[in-house]
């Protein structure tokens, strides 16, 4: 299911190269652009997929990326902050004291585009480590925080610091809306790729059409751990209804008739940490599974799978950390054969 390591020994790269040789033999070119199409669901981890291809094939993040990426991560906290606020206000808790009580007035008055001073990093540390706060981030499953959110203000104090560099971790972890398109062009093993990014929040899916034309193959990005969330835009819809109902769409779009369609089962570290605590039978009531992972991988893939109206059509599903650079490496490996492997069959050669 795309979670099997790779190596130069490996089959896989063996038939990589096998396919190379018989596209060159039968006069292919292989520099043409193989266009990948990311879609699903805001929030589904397809962004971050985007930054691995970048990390994985080009030369990383340029150091204007990384001075951006610096505002993101801090705008990031800021909003994370004010969020927690607004939410342990709903919860009732004890009051805060004199001094927390200022802090938050200084956060509720800061520009969510400021750059944190370590002296007011201190402060924001303050309060999150305060016992409401804490008991507010408890319960954060109920609102909409990013994952990440623990992990950042673990690292305020770095984070603030005058010469501080986002790592590749920060900038896979960091939050941030897609809205138009990112594309990303690099060169793997001879062949030429561009992924196409595209916003997942609703307001942004109408602009998808546009780009639907000429694409390889499309890499749809679902989240499993979202089963038990609502969607930030509409509090009556559940998330992974949402992405569901997405893939049916698409899957099913005469755009895609021919086309590699890749499922890719997003944030499955996170979904095997939720199994024991919120129940998968509490959305999915035919579920009999019980906390067991496999029966849940099992279980949502085929749900996934039975949207498609054409049953003689090849889903190509993957298991993914997109936050892990080498599961993604690896996987999509696997992609760029399925990919190249496509070509064979419409060139009469299989």
């Amino acid at each position: 299911m795309g979670c099997l390591a790779s190596t130069n020994k490996d089959p896989e790269n063996k038939q990589s190269r096998s396919i190379d040789k018989k596209l060159k033999k039968l006069g292919i070119d292989q520099q043409n652009d193989n266009r990948i199409l990311l879609l699903g669901a805001g929030g589904s981890g397809k962004s971050t997929i985007a930054k691995q291809m970048k990390i994985i094939h080009t030369r990383g993040f340029s150091k204007l990326e990384q001075v951006n990426y610096q505002r993101i991560i801090h705008a990031n906290l800021i909003s994370c902050m004010q969020i927690l606020i607004e939410e342990s206000k709903k919860l009732k808790l004890s009051k805060f004291n004199s001094e927390l009580k200022e802090i938050i007035k200084e956060i509720g008055m800061i520009d969510k585009e400021a750059t944190i001073t370590d002296s007011f990093g201190g402060k924001i540390q303050k309060l999150w480590e305060s016992e409401n706060i804490q008991k507010t981030y408890e319960k954060y499953e109920t609102y909409h925080l990013p994952d990440s959110t623990n992990y950042f203000f673990q690292k305020i104090h770095e984070i603030c610091q005058k010469d501080y560099v986002p790592t590749d971790e920060d900038i896979l972890l960091c939050r941030s809306q897609t809205t138009g398109v990112i594309q990303i062009q690099f060169e793997s093993h001879g062949h030429n790729f561009t992924i196409i990014d595209v916003g997942g929040q609703r307001n942004e899916r109408r602009k998808w059409i546009t780009h639907f034309e000429g694409v390889t193959a499309v890499l749809f990005v679902t989240s499993l751990s979202v089963y038990n969330q609502v969607l930030y835009e509409d509090e009556e819809v559940n998330r992974m209804e949402e992405s569901l109902t997405l893939f049916f769409e698409q899957c099913n779009s005469r755009w895609f008739n021919d086309v590699p369609f890749i499922l890719f089962l997003n944030k499955l570290d996170l979904f095997e940490k939720k199994l024991s605590v919120y129940p998968l039978k509490d959305l999915f009531q035919e579920y009999d599974g019980g906390d067991n992972l496999e029966n849940a991988k099992e279980f949502i893939k085929q749900k996934f799978l039975e949207k498609s109206k054409n049953k003689q059509k090849t889903i190509y599903t993957h298991f993914t950390t997109a936050t892990n650079t080498k599961n993604v490496k690896v996987v999509f490996a696997m992609v760029q054969d399925i990919i190249l492997n496509k070509m064979l069959p419409e060139i009469g050669y299989l």
